[in-house]
């Protein structure tokens, strides 16, 4: 494999076979993701992502089961349309988690993805009350290291908000960020590039590491007629994040970088990757790593097999079907 484009997908997907469009069963996904965790491209699997109020389902199937299940979870807590649900949702979220890492191995869970309520204000007062709560919740228990994860609603100013909070977090021990929604089961839920462009800039310009969830399955924009929309290429994300942390990459250029369907655009050697002329090199893909974290995808067959259509990787490969 081509070294640059194995550094640029180190721990790029969190499986999350749970959710649509997989909608798997609890023991289906686990098996999926314990085959392809010994499969040829193990090392691009990062977190197994599973809703906090299904975290004894998942303790039980390890008790009960043979399977290696000794990977990190990332682990989706809050919620809800008030603050009143959201204050009930990660409170019994929590408790579940915190109940969870004292039965098992102590960096077994690693992440909190948490989803803000959708009635809340767009004022920096409210995100801050609300990460306090958070951080105190878990400030003297067993998940006081997670690295925290948080999505507000579409509304670009609840982001930015939410973002000028984060960025104020940057001190803390553990990674504190933003979670961008890049897609979902109708076209609503799909952002325009001019609308993932500002996101992606938004996340540079105040320094703060972020991860995408849902329609990324594919690595370059793929039309998608069940849903009717466009999905965004995770390549195209990639390269986009690496460029501009490398300072390679103009804001006029993101969106057309966005927007590329044309493979040959997207050249590796061993030590770089290029896209129209600019060029970055192994350290320049770390720290465009270190800005965009991982995406969730119910599938981590489709990507990889998407890939070897473009030539990337062998067409043939241990990669198993969900």
């Amino acid at each position: 494999m081509i070294a640059a484009l194995g550094n640029l997908l180190k721990g790029i997907v969190d499986y999350a076979g749970l959710f649509p469009p997989a909608d798997l069963k609890m023991n289906r996904a686990v098996e999926i993701f314990t085959a392809d965790r010994q499969g040829t491209y193990h090392k691009w699997l990062q977190h197994f992502i599973v809703p906090a109020e299904r975290i004894g389902e998942l303790d039980s199937l390890r008790t009960a089961s043979t399977i290696d299940t000794h990977w990190t979870l990332s682990v989706l807590v809050g919620g809800g349309e008030t603050l009143r649900d959201w204050h009930a949702a990660v409170e019994s979220g929590l408790a579940a988690v915190d109940s969870s890492r004292r039965r098992h191995a102590p960096d077994t869970i690693t992440v909190l993805e948490i989803a803000l309520p959708t009635a809340m204000a767009a004022d920096t007062a409210s995100f801050v009350q609300a990460i306090d709560e958070i951080e105190a919740r878990i400030s003297n228990t067993l998940l006081a290291d997670c690295d925290l994860f948080f999505e507000t609603t579409t509304s670009p100013s609840h982001r930015r908000a939410l973002a000028e909070v984060l960025c104020d977090r940057q001190t803390r021990a553990s990674r504190v960020g933003l979670k961008l929604r890049t897609g979902g089961r109708t076209p609503s839920y799909f952002p325009s590039v001019s609308q993932l462009s500002e996101n992606i800039q938004l996340c540079h310009s105040l320094q703060i590491p972020w991860k995408a969830t849902a329609g990324l399955h594919h690595p370059l924009p793929h039309a998608c007629p069940q849903i009717g929309a466009t999905m965004h290429g995770f390549l195209n994300l990639l390269f986009a994040v690496v460029l501009l942390e490398a300072k390679l990459l103009s804001g006029e250029c993101l969106e057309d970088l966005l927007a590329d369907r044309n493979a040959e655009h997207f050249t590796f050697s061993e030590s770089s990757l290029a896209w129209e002329g600019m060029t970055a090199d192994l350290s320049q893909i770390q720290a465009g790593r270190e800005r965009f974290i991982s995406f969730g995808s119910c599938s981590f067959a489709e990507p990889v097999e998407d890939l070897a259509q473009l030539g990337l990787l062998p067409k043939q490969s241990d990669m198993h079907d969900s």
